[in-house]
């Protein structure tokens, strides 16, 4: 380069940094004040910081793995010190999703987040988290308290920055933090438990698929339980029965009950007539709740527990909860420990207190129970009324400002329209927006529990979402299925009444008779404490069988695969210990690809045509049926699987309008396609011939691979067509990790999933184990490992610094004892 080049670019930078000094556009630029001084202002310190509010010091030490053990005199102290440590590491992620969840992400980023916004108000996340905040701080003052210290610490950490000390996010969006409150972690727990919420959008799309296709063609691809699970799978084992009450002892016959039409007029009010007319308003209510800025999928989860009488080492718990792999995580590691209390594990950003962890004497982790908690609703409305048991009411209505506009939310008597067409509308019944959020309550429970009959008692105040909280202590283990399940009263056609759980399409919202009138009890929700065969285990399948007394009449389960690779491994063991269950979580075959494989290769005998075809199926014919990222099987099923989903089920669909139902991205459309294949091999959704529709995937998955990968099929590996993105939460790629070739697919236990299109490569896998657990109180052996760290800063040792050890499954001890300190922050009162 020649020396005047040299010249000139050193008067460029020159320019920008003078510009950058006294200009607002390109101040991000600065040397003293932007992203330079931001990225080096990282490292961790041993300091001292002066805090108002406290009453006696708090230590922080930072231990080698970036893991934070706070100690306080008192739980004020501990809470707010623990919200001034995750604003020192993550201020900008817990107001991001502030902001997300109380609806006003706009006034962040502007109209691209309008529709997210009008979204949470739609479904009522911030009107929830404000009545909610209120009702603590007036019936549990002492919790609230807990809440108000945690928001003084976030906002304390924010006094001490100036504009050099802003996290780099703040800079390129060129914001300024926001003092925050109680009301932002309820809401975003709130938003967390919306995403993890089953029931409305499940109704709404079943409802979709009722409009065009008929009982039998519904039930082979979305049954009211998933094909080939049975009681031994559920995560209750046995018929349903729980403690001593089933659906015999009503007089009902659960084999009656379940072969009824629960699609027809009598279970919902709604005849298939009136929902052909309303297909319009259906997919508005879907699409005008589903447009987050930041999105959090509802997907999958896998835990299990062990009992003494099946373990070397006492009672053990598995966790790994699937959630969007974002970078930072929203999970931060940490210990909290006061005067008899001691609590170590995740806790979700911008919430106090510990979700998923232990104490010395138990342990606790969680997954998703797919049971609907949220409804449906047709209303009849005019202007601002809505119609109701013959009468007109006057809608309630809730108004909100968005870069200056007034918006308004309608409420019918069963909750806010989130959608309107004609004389029609769509309401959302939530628990919700019905009763407190007292989850907040069982988190603090958990942290502080002691004993199994502590763990029981947390679960009580469990609200939102329901979940299958797994539990283990010292001599116990097992699964209770926490939260509200409004219970619809149901006459069947035989004249006998039932009191069930959701719906499978929505439900007339003008007359008393389909509205919920009240919750399952505690006594009788799904649960299992120390059970016989050794072990229980949760990863999203049916909670209970077919003689459970509240039947799940909207389960809308996942397909039980990864249930079954669960089932199969410890049905055969006589004992396990932790290092086993360290190997089950790292497991990556696939159960489905072993019954479906055999049927592809059936059809393909004989069939194949060149070498390239006949090598592809040899290589199907040969394999075990796992996942990893040098194997070259993986990618030629998977193939053939997307070019089967796309040429039958979803084409058939989106020629009907159905796109909408996304069914490329339904884990259960591989088990659908083997039930078919077995007993209706002419179905319509494998365009009348399975055979056929396998030979034509199979030519079609093998060409694509050959144009993108090249004729030798050697080199097809899983891990070249199958890749990991750890996002940034605002979509920036340069901020992102990946892609990075990863394991697993939909249904193996270590989860790598993506949807079936036949695009070469995949859509890369972003939700994943979020976090592994592994805890035994008995043998004092706790272990975890995340795909991140504690630091959202870019340069920072601990931002991604466990990443690798989660790629290889390796973990860390998260015991809270003989850690190693390299850093000490002492907070003064």
């Amino acid at each position: 380069m020649k020396g005047y080049n040299y010249l000139m670019i050193g008067a460029l930078v020159t320019l920008l940094v003078i510009l950058s000094i006294f200009t607002t556009s390109l101040s991000i630029l600065n040397p003293f004040l932007g992203i330079w001084y931001s990225s080096g202002n990282v490292n961790m310190l041993n300091e001292i910081v002066s805090i108002p509010g406290l009453s006696g010091n708090v230590n922080i030490y930072i231990d080698s793995n970036g893991i934070a053990h706070i100690y306080a005199n008192n739980l004020h102290d501990l809470f707010l010190a623990e919200g001034y440590y995750e604003a020192s590491q993550r201020l900008f992620e817990i107001e991001l999703f502030g902001l997300l969840a109380m609806g006003n992400l706009s006034s962040w980023v502007g109209a691209k987040a309008l529709s997210s916004d009008i979204a949470m108000h739609l479904i009522g996340i911030p009107q929830n988290a404000i009545m909610s905040a209120q009702y603590l701080k007036h019936n549990y003052p002492t919790i609230y308290s807990y809440l108000e210290a945690f928001s003084q610490g976030v906002n304390d950490y924010i006094n001490t920055l100036n504009y050099r000390d802003l996290p780099l996010e703040f800079k390129l969006l060129n914001v300024r933090p926001y003092y925050w409150s109680p009301d932002y972690s309820l809401a975003f727990g709130e938003y967390m438990g919306w995403s993890l919420t089953s029931g409305f959008n499940d109704e709404l799309k079943s409802a979709l698929l009722y409009t065009y296709f008929n009982y039998s063609e519904i039930n082979e691809i979305n049954p009211y339980y998933p094909h080939f699970i049975d009681g031994n799978l559920t995560v209750i084992p046995g018929d349903g029965t729980v403690n001593g009450y089933n659906l015999t002892d009503q007089g009902i016959s659960p084999q009656y009950l379940w072969s009824l039409n629960w699609y027809q007029s009598w279970a919902t009010g709604i005849n298939k007539d009136e929902f052909k007319d309303l297909v319009p308003l259906m997919k508005y209510a879907i699409l005008n709740i589903s447009d987050p800025f930041i999105l959090f999928p509802k997907f999958a989860s896998n835990s299990w527990v062990i009992t003494s009488d099946f373990s070397t080492q006492g009672p053990i718990l598995a966790n790994d909860p699937h959630l969007p792999l974002f970078d930072p995580s929203v999970w931060i590691p940490l210990q909290l420990i006061a005067p008899a209390f001691n609590v170590t594990g995740w806790s979700l950003v911008g919430i106090p207190g510990v979700l998923i962890g232990h104490t010395a004497y138990t342990a606790w982790g969680l997954t998703t129970p797919e049971g609907s908690s949220s409804d449906a609703y047709l209303e009849i409305v005019n202007g601002s009324q809505y119609y109701y048991n013959g009468k007109w009411y006057q809608m309630n209505e809730y108004n909100y400002t968005l870069m200056g506009r007034t918006y308004t939310v309608y409420y019918t008597n069963n909750g806010p329209l989130v959608a309107r067409y004609k004389n029609y509308g769509i309401s959302l019944y939530w628990s919700a927006w019905k009763e407190p959020i007292l989850t907040v309550i069982s988190i603090l429970l958990l942290d502080n529990s002691t004993s199994f009959n502590d763990l029981i008692n947390a679960a009580k105040y469990w609200v939102i979402p329901p979940q299958n909280l797994a539990i283990v202590s010292k001599h116990h283990a097992g699964i209770i299925v926490a939260g509200l399940y409004p219970l619809i009263n149901e006459t069947l056609p035989n004249g006998k009444s039932v009191l069930v759980v959701g719906a499978r399409t929505p439900l007339n919202g003008t007359v008393t008779k389909y509205e919920p009138i009240g919750y399952i009890p505690f006594k009788y929700l799904p649960q299992t404490f120390d059970p016989v065969r050794g072990f229980a285990f949760a990863p999203n399948q049916p909670t209970v069988w077919i003689n459970y007394p509240f039947p799940f009449i909207g389960g809308f389960w996942s397909s039980g695969g990864r249930a079954e690779d669960i089932y199969h491994y410890l049905e055969y063991q006589r004992s396990v210990n932790i290092s086993d269950m360290m190997k089950l979580q790292s497991n990556v075959t696939d159960y489905w690809a072993s019954l479906l494989t055999p049927l592809i290769i059936k059809a393909m005998v004989n069939n194949t045509n060149g070498s390239i075809q006949g090598t592809a199926f040899n290589y199907l014919r040969n394999w075990n049926f796992t996942f990893y990222q040098n194997e070259v099987a993986p990618t030629i099923y998977t193939y053939i699987v997307a070019e089967m989903v796309n040429n039958s089920i979803a084409k058939i669909l989106n020629k009907m309008g159905l796109d909408i139902l996304d069914i490329a991205s339904i884990p259960y459309i591989v088990p659908d396609f083997i039930y078919i294949a077995q007993y209706d091999p002419t179905s319509i959704w494998v365009n009348g011939n399975f055979t056929n529709l396998v030979r034509q995937s199979f030519v079609k998955a093998i060409s694509l691979l050959e144009q993108n990968l090249g004729d030798n099929i050697s080199q097809w590996y899983w891990g070249r067509v199958h890749f990991l993105e750890i996002y940034n939460p605002l979509g920036l790629k340069a901020l992102s990790v990946g892609p990075i070739p990863i394991f697993g697919d939909p249904h193996t236990l270590a989860v790598g999933s993506t949807p079936y299109i036949p695009t070469v490569p995949l859509p890369y896998v972003t939700i994943g184990s979020s976090l592994r657990f592994i805890a035994s109180p008995y043998s004092s052996q706790f272990y975890g490992i995340f795909p991140g760290g504690p630091s959202e800063s870019l340069v920072s040792a601990f931002r991604e610094n466990q990443l690798p050890l989660w790629l290889s499954f390796k973990y860390i001890s998260y015991s809270g004892y003989n850690y190693t300190i390299i850093a000490k922050i002492t907070l003064e009162a």
